[in-house]
């Protein structure tokens, strides 16, 4: 697969932020849930037995299927050290003993021998992510993949945001799809178009790939004012759309000034009564032919 040049960080925050790990803490259990579960309800979970969770982060899925499956194997793999050291460290205090986690970059060759997995799961990697190394990972995923095998990727189309009643945190919606664009993250036809074109694109690069049985499950999170979820998404929002402002103004998309001012309108809004929001993601996933 082609390596990202070592000297460029692909991921459009700051990877070792303390910040951001803590969000991805919080992201990772509110998804969950609003998935149902760990796994998709119609696999036979008995024929998992290693388990791959790239861009695992800090580790928070990964541990938790290690936690409620010790049966099965885990390996969590990241190109954070601090996130790295993190799940490592909260493994061991909870003394799990099937779950390992190794740097290593996604986007990039995998240090994994041919059929080594039962399942893979990837979760929210559209940020790190250039368009022409979906095709590669894909690829890649299936070679390490045993016969029967589960790739599951779960993404969305839009910085985490959705269809809102906020005017600010709709244009911030469009800086940051714009700023996906012009640095190649994006498979929209447009830099104008609201959101990245990437969940389409999903199920026809595993078919591409040679995988079967490849199904697509829609997920709606509503974080309006007074939905079980309002807490845990608006903090999300406020932590993502405060640590991305840095690559939004390197990307020539707006000015700090402006990225301020729309940020503390965000702020307000989101704490207003009649505030209403659905952010919408989709899991796709397949199996490696037997």
């Amino acid at each position: 697969m082609t390596n990202i040049p070592p000297s460029e960080n692909s991921y459009v925050v700051d990877q070792e932020s303390a910040t951001e790990m803590a969000r991805l803490i919080d992201q990772d259990a509110m998804v969950s849930r609003q998935m149902g579960g760990l796994f998709p309800p119609d696999i036979d979970q008995g024929r998992v037995h290693d388990v791959l969770d790239i861009a695992c982060g800090p580790g928070g899925w990964a541990m938790e299927v290690a936690f409620e499956h010790p049966d099965k194997h885990v390996v969590g793999i990241d190109i954070s050290q601090a996130m790295l050291e993190y799940a490592t460290a909260q493994a061991n205090m909870q003394n799990l003993q099937n779950i390992e986690f190794f740097f290593m970059d996604a986007t990039a060759s995998l240090e994994f021998p041919a059929a080594s997995f039962d399942l893979i799961n990837i979760r929210f990697i559209v940020g790190l992510m250039w368009k022409e190394i979906w095709p590669e990972l894909i690829k890649e995923c299936k070679r390490i993949l045993r016969p029967g095998g589960i790739l599951r990727i779960t993404d969305t189309d839009d910085a985490l945001i959705g269809a809102n009643s906020s005017e600010a945190l709709e244009k911030l919606s469009i800086l940051v799809t714009r700023a996906f664009y012009r640095t190649g993250r994006s498979f929209a036809v447009d830099e104008w178009a609201n959101h990245f074109g990437l969940t389409p694109m999903l199920s026809n690069f595993l078919l591409e790939a040679g995988f079967t049985n490849i199904r697509e499950v829609p997920h709606m999170l509503d974080y309006s004012a007074g939905a079980p979820a309002h807490f845990s998404h608006t903090h999300n929002l406020e932590v993502a759309m405060y640590l991305i402002q840095p690559f939004l103004r390197n990307a020539g998309i707006a000015s700090q000034e402006e990225l301020e001012q729309l940020y503390e309108q965000m702020l307000i809004d989101l704490r207003q009564d009649e505030f209403f929001g659905i952010w919408t993601f989709m899991s796709t996933y397949g199996e490696k032919s037997a």
